[in-house]
């Protein structure tokens, strides 16, 4: 395999005793890129919390709001 190919490979059905050394190999780099995205001063951070929003007040037809 090229490393195009090896880029490219599915390797969920295989066990890591069945893997060839380039394919460990490549497991591996993934990982390790898959790691680098959660060191900290990363760009790949949670979404911020939402805030709760108001709860809608019951409408009374002769009450003034306010």
């Amino acid at each position: 395999m090229t490393n195009d190919d090896l880029r490219q490979a599915d390797f969920s059905l295989l066990s890591v005793r069945e893997m060839t050394p380039d394919q460990r190999a490549e497991l591996k780099r993934r990982y390790q890129h898959f790691i680098a995205n959660f060191q900290p001063g990363t760009d790949a951070k949670l979404p911020p919390a939402r805030t709760a929003e108001p709860t809608p007040r019951k409408w009374v037809p002769d009450r003034k709001t306010g």
